[in-house]
């Protein structure tokens, strides 16, 4: 054979290897590239649903706090409600024995405590009418 026809035959027979090559070169590569996009798909769901999970989770976290807070807020207005009933019962304790204590009878009871301090061998001193008219007494202690 002639130089020119073999090396013609072997160009050709190289330039078939080289396509077949290249073939199983883009084959290997698409297969590849297809493997990458399963698994990124694969990634993306999972992503996804952990995204699902997170956000489930954060609804249910939400509605605990509002379902407390709501009981945190009733708890409030039932003690508000017992403040406001204790406040008026003192109102009308003091209304009661506001009504009952007169002027007479404080002076009166105002005398038996100074009797009682002036039998004390603690008090000294007694000074009665303390400033004015109908005044209590004042008591003053010596001391030792």
């Amino acid at each position: 054979l002639p130089d020119q026809l073999r090396k013609s035959i072997e160009m050709k027979a190289q330039a078939e290897q080289d396509a077949e090559r290249m073939d199983y070169e883009l084959e290997k590569e698409k297969k590849k590239a297809e493997q990458d996009a399963a698994l990124m798909m694969l990634q993306a769901e999972q992503d996804a649903k952990r995204m699902d999970y997170e956000l489930e989770k954060d609804k249910k976290q939400a509605e605990q706090d509002a379902a407390l807070m709501e009981y945190t807020l009733q708890q409030e207005r039932k003690e508000a409600e017992r403040k406001a009933i204790e406040a008026q019962g003192i109102a009308d304790f003091q209304s009661i024995v506001s009504d009952g204590i007169s002027e007479n009878l404080l002076k009166w009871k105002g005398i038996e405590a100074t009797e009682k301090l002036g039998d004390s061998d603690n008090a000294k001193m007694v000074i009665m009418g303390g400033g004015g008219g109908g005044g209590l007494p004042v008591i003053l202690n010596g001391g030792n």
